[in-house]
């Protein structure tokens, strides 16, 4: 007996003594529900750039002294802008270069933005929480006509635009900050995306990279949602470094992965596609970058902008933007990094030390036109955008030609320079030109017919009915837009973890408002095990708004969705402790979000057919509404709940079910989806009349650095010669 409690005791020891070991060498431990890193991965210290210094004070201004006549007034707006209509060229006329440049920035750096969004992003309530109910339910909420929306402003704003110089910052810094729409569909985030982009446009860089950190959009479209310190997920950070501050060859990978665990706790509400910092997903080691350490976002920023190289990345790619598409000689870039840090980095004063270079003055038809500069351009230089007066064929000519407005092909953005003109792009580019713009003189008799219809935004009779429904909903009724639900499984009554998803949308309860909740409604039952809860309520971080979990005690860290997860036996079962110590708040909307599951149960066999059709889960969800009713000593033949809508399944034909359908496209926010694209901005015809009283002909407004003497006429032969692909 003395021989096997010695083994025994041997036995524990060693085994203590390897878990320990185990432990110690793991990278990462949980610990109180906070990640704990523990281990800093070692940084090096970059080299000095000694070739990035340069003397300001020796600078050579003599060239800006030079006054500006006509054909410089043409090619400076074309440059700085969109096309060179002539209300803005007239701007520039015998100023000398610098005067120009100072007021462009000047007028720059006054601008505030006045773009106005569509209704829908200020009212309408994220979907794409729900996506797998929507697709289940097959119910659609046209997220590409939102897009066309954001898009058809954005363009409209472009084209109307007194300070173009601000127009080609937000195109700029969105291929810069590129993110594909397409790729996840997110459009609430995606417009924040869009919001941020033109706020900044003319104020910091340094701001941008603090702020694009915590873009819901580009979180997304990076996965940054998907990480957390024991598994960060790198994209974010290797972008970050690479495409947006620093540039491929000035940081190691060790930087990356020692940001990207920093940041493994920047997600987004799934909800409300808003920005949220997950703590408990966060590294609360301090962590180094380039060889110096840093705790906080404020250190790692303070680092990041004393880098020998940082501004390099920056300066080039505004040198290809404004002056040709070669690489700046070294004594250009080191002025302008140099004049750049002197700044701190201010975006209007980056451009108007590119604007200062001679090259600038001095490089003629250097630079490419994008697809948008070429047919927005146009259409602002001859105030005509087609036939149509809109921005369809402009849109159209612009996508074909390659460019995609809010959805480029990768995060390194759209092509550059000669690519736009590679295979057939450069014919294609002329044909489409031809088209779009050969019947301008056609008939000056109906120049200044801007004539549209009131295409004005205005709620429609569902959103009327819907904020009546809850103004006539009282205090202790739970009150849902609409309720869908997610994948159900066939082998319901077998499966060992049997769930319901459910989406509640837009729901109303004790006098407060919920933007939507989702949760899973399942048994564990069929595990045949003594810690089974039964049937049971899953909830995880992040999936409602506002949180309706007021106690996260006993929750567990989903990989799966890189967030905490609480479940508990609901509702009744042998493991309710979770449940019970929530708030009494929490715990009634949960009993009455199972209640409000009878609207589904007893509209099944016409909106839910998925359920009507999986007896066994019709069954269970059955029960535990009828078993809440008990608990709460509520009549079990009423509905304690208030259902608004239901999802658009099956074939309806009554008008009163038509009704009841749930509402979640353009129409709701009074979009027209054939007046997205409407323009008050163009005429229908140019008068060429105006270019006489300005003193130029049509070959000096379009292609001023090339001595053409073309007849007004024949305007085409100058919109298909290859040097108006330039500028």
């Amino acid at each position: 007996m003395q021989k096997f409690y010695i083994i025994f005791t041997f036995s524990v020891i060693w085994f203590c003594n390897v878990s320990f070991v185990k432990i110690a060498d793991a990278k990462t431990t949980f610990k109180g529900g906070i990640i704990t890193q523990t281990k800093n991965l070692k940084t090096a210290t970059p080299k000095t750039r000694e070739d990035l210094k340069f003397d300001l004070s020796t600078f050579d201004y003599s060239h800006l002294s030079k006054v500006i006549e006509k054909r410089d007034a043409i090619r400076f707006e074309r440059r700085i802008g969109y096309g060179a209509p002539l209300n803005r060229v007239r701007l520039h006329i015998n100023k000398t270069r610098k005067q120009a440049v100072d007021d462009v920035i000047s007028d720059l750096k006054k601008y505030e933005d006045n773009i106005k969004w569509p209704l829908w992003t200020e009212k309408a309530i994220p979907t794409s929480f729900m996506e797998q109910g929507l697709r289940a339910q097959k119910t659609f909420c046209e997220d590409g006509a939102f897009l066309k929306s954001l898009k058809g402003v954005w363009l409209e704003k472009l084209s109307l635009s007194d300070t173009p110089q601000f127009e080609r910052l937000t195109i700029f810094w969105l291929n810069h900050f590129s993110v594909n729409f397409d790729m996840y569909k997110q459009k609430h985030a995606f417009f924040q995306h869009l919001k941020f982009i033109r706020q900044n446009a003319n104020k910091s860089y340094l701001g941008y990279l603090k702020g694009i950190l915590k873009d819901p959009a580009m979180i997304t479209y990076l996965n940054n949602e998907k990480s957390y310190a024991q598994n960060p997920n790198e994209n974010l950070a290797r972008e970050f470094l690479e495409l947006f501050s620093l540039g491929q060859g000035h940081y190691y990978e060790n930087d990356i992965k020692n940001l990207a665990r920093h940041i493994s706790g920047n997600s987004i509400n799934f909800v409300t596609e808003e920005f949220k910092k997950y703590n408990y997903k966060t590294s609360t080691e301090n962590y180094s970058a380039f060889g110096k350490k840093y705790k906080n976002d404020e250190d790692f920023f303070d680092i990041l902008k004393k880098h020998p190289s940082f501004g390099e990345f920056i300066a080039r790619k505004f040198y290809r933007e404004y002056v040709e598409l070669e690489d700046p000689s070294k004594e250009d870039l080191a002025y302008l990094v140099t004049y750049f840090r002197k700044f701190n980095f201010d975006i209007p004063e980056m451009v108007r030390a590119t604007l200062y270079l001679k090259k600038f003055w001095d490089k003629k038809l250097s630079l490419i036109k994008s697809p948008l500069e070429l047919f927005y351009g146009t259409a602002r230089t001859l105030n005509y955008s087609g036939e149509d007066n809109d921005h369809v064929s402009l849109i159209d000519s612009m996508e074909e030609s390659g460019q995609r407005l809010f959805n480029p092909p990768n995060i390194a953005g759209w092509p550059r320079g000669k690519e736009w003109l590679g295979g057939q792009k450069l014919e294609k580019r002329i044909n489409l030109l031809k088209k779009n713009f050969i019947n301008i003189p056609a008939n000056n008799n109906n120049l200044e017919d801007k004539s549209l219809k009131d295409v004005s935004e205005r709620p429609n009779t569902y959103e009327i009915n819907l904020n009546n429904f809850f103004k006539n909903t009282s205090k202790n009724q739970l009150a849902v837009e609409t309720i869908m639900l997610g994948y159900i499984p066939k082998d319901f009554s077998t499966k060992k973890y049997a769930n319901i998803r459910v989406y509640f949308y837009n729901l109303q309860f004790l006098e407060k408002k919920w933007k939507g909740i989702e949760l899973v409604f399942g048994t564990d039952k069929n595990t045949k095990k003594q810690y089974k809860e039964l049937n049971r309520i899953i909830f995880y971080d992040g999936f409602s708004s506002p949180q309706i979990i007021t106690n996260w005690q006993w929750s567990w860290f989903s990989d799966w969705r890189a967030t905490r997860g609480i479940s508990s036996s609901f509702p009744s079962g042998p493991k309710m402790e979770r449940f019970y110590n929530q708030s009494k708040e929490t715990q009634k909307l949960l009993y009455y979000l199972l209640l409000s599951l009878e609207h589904v149960l007893n509209k099944q066999k016409i909106f839910y057919t998925r359920l009507y059709e999986n007896k066994d889960a019709s069954l269970f969800l059955k029960e535990r509404v009828q078993e809440v009713k008990r608990a709460l000593k509520l009549d079990r033949d009423k509905v304690h709940t208030k259902l608004f809508s239901y999802p658009q399944n099956g074939y309806i034909t009554s008008e009163k079910q038509k009704h009841n359908l749930f509402n979640c496209g353009i129409k709701r926010y009074g979009l027209n989806f054939f007046k997205i694209y409407q323009s008050k901005t163009f005429n229908k015809f140019f008068n060429f009349d105006k270019l006489n009283d300005f003193g130029v002909n049509i070959s000096q407004l379009l292609i001023p650095d090339l001595n053409f003497n073309i007849k007004t006429e024949n305007y085409i032969d100058l919109l298909k010669h290859e040097g108006y692909q330039l500028k």
